[in-house]
């Protein structure tokens, strides 16, 4: 493809698009001033014939002359736009009629459009020599506006045809002035820059082509020279700085390649330090409540159940103020490696605080979370620490509450099964807290009613949670 003709194509399309569209507004406004004045045209002539038709109609039915009725009525139907005259008087009702033989002017649908459509005018003719006035008769007109349709559609089918040409011409004669007075200057400039390579210092700069005006173009020129000129200069500096930013990126590459090793390394050193509760090496309460809200999430558009075991340690203050804090730690390191080695490895044991532990069961249903509190809570009564000469045992309280899936509410209290569903279809409310709570208050009853004993949530109290459900649910 020619440099350039690209350019050329653009400016006579653009131009050809602007003219037509400008022509387009032009025929618009041409055809709306052509319309209204053949509006004003048609009802002023319209009434100007009836007006002057009034004296003579009655004359006609005064004197019951069918002959001038004829010369009056054929007088009318002069004017293209009546299709029909007919006078009437009360005594032989029609008395004289006279209309256009069918299909001397054919109706389309813009007569029934435009300039009011096909009409009929009554007019009462009235007998000015009695006392009092009154009619003797009526003018009945019908009106068929087709003939200034036709002329419409003709007067804007040639403004059409005339600016559409007027509007060719001046594009293609504003393109081909843009051509020559811009646009080849500019190809020309193109192809000499397109030609030329700065960057070969064997060969010297040729100068642009020459233009004959003193303008942008000219100017244009004379910043590529200077410009090429730069790059030259520049370019034996960019070599040298080429070639001592090879050396030094080599070793730069191997310092940021080592950097950003040890900057990975620490990154997830932190992580797992944010995320895991130095004492037991358990995960923390932050990264228990992560994964519970995952677990959450796909409950609510998998429908797989999630239980949560909250636990902790029966009588664990005593067991510090008689043996000391280093003591109770020991406890703590030997309750989560049971709970390591107990459970699953889909399961997620963490240390919420203190000595309260807390289980997360992925895919387990309440009844099987019951079952797996009951084995934990075996282990832990049967295990023991020594420390310092003294076996320390201990038991520990647990309270189970979770999610179950659409199977599991079946065999619930149906208003317990009620407000599961309720939750699931809510996005406002706090379901990791209300879980939490359902099983806290089941440890509660753990610890109250003797401790060393699993407790499941009592879900009828869903409702006494007010602070953690939105109105909606």
């Amino acid at each position: 493809m020619k440099l350039g003709s690209t350019i050329a194509a653009r400016q006579l399309k653009y131009s050809l698009l602007l003219a037509v569209v400008l022509g387009l507004v032009i025929i618009a406004i041409r055809g709306y001033q052509d319309y209204k004045w053949l509006d004003g045209v048609y009802h002023q002539a319209n009434q100007r014939i009836i007006s002057s038709s009034v004296p003579v109609a009655t004359q006609v039915l005064v004197k019951r002359d069918r002959e001038l009725a004829d010369v009056l009525a054929r007088g009318m139907l002069n004017n293209r736009s009546i299709a029909r005259v007919t006078l009437t008087n009360a005594q032989d009702g029609i008395f004289f009629e006279l209309k256009r033989p069918a299909g001397e002017i054919s109706t389309s649908h813009w007569a029934e459009k435009m300039f009011g459509g096909l009409q009929t005018i009554t007019v009462p003719v009235r007998d000015p020599d009695r006392t009092p006035v009154s009619t003797i008769g009526e003018m009945i007109i019908d009106l068929n506006p087709q003939v200034y349709v036709n002329a419409y559609t003709t007067r804007l089918s040639w403004s059409f045809l005339a600016t559409m040409v007027l509007a060719a011409t001046m594009a293609m004669c504003f393109a081909a002035m843009s051509y020559y007075v811009f646009s080849r200057p500019v190809i020309r400039l193109g192809n000499y820059i397109v030609n030329s390579d700065p960057t070969d210092v064997s060969r010297p700069l040729q100068m642009p082509p020459e233009h004959r005006h003193d303008d942008e173009v000219q100017l244009l020129g004379s910043v590529t020279v200077g410009l090429f000129g730069t790059i030259r200069q520049q370019l034996g500096q960019l070599r040298r700085a080429r070639d001592e930013l090879q050396n030094a990126n080599v070793t730069l590459e191997e310092r940021v390649k080592q950097r950003t090793q040890e900057l990975n390394e620490a990154m997830g050193k932190l992580e797992v330090l944010a995320s895991t509760d130095p004492l037991t090496e358990l995960p923390n309460r932050r990264a228990y409540l992560g994964r519970l809200e995952e677990a959450i999430s796909i409950w609510r558009r998998r429908d797989t159940p999630v239980s949560v075991i909250l636990l902790d340690i029966d009588r664990f203050k005593a067991l510090n103020d008689t043996y000391g804090h280093q003591a109770g730690d020991a406890v703590l390191v030997s309750l989560a490696e049971t709970l390591r080695k107990t459970l699953r490895t889909i399961d997620l044991p963490a240390r919420m605080g203190g000595e309260e532990f807390a289980v997360l069961l992925p895919g387990e249903e309440l009844e099987g979370a019951m079952i797996v509190a009951e084995r934990l809570r075996k282990e832990l009564e049967a295990s023991s620490v020594d420390y310092e000469g003294n076996t320390l045992s201990f038991t520990s309280s647990f309270g189970v509450s979770g999610l179950p899936s659409t199977q599991g509410m079946a065999e619930l209290d149906p208003d317990v099964a009620k407000q599961f569903e309720a939750l699931r279809s809510s996005e406002r409310a706090d379901i990791s807290g209300i879980l939490y709570s359902l099983a806290d208050r089941a440890l509660y009853d753990a610890k109250t009613t003797g401790r060393n004993r699993c407790k499941l949530a009592d879900f009828k109290t869903l409702c006494e949670l007010k602070d953690l459900f939105p109105s909606d649910v």
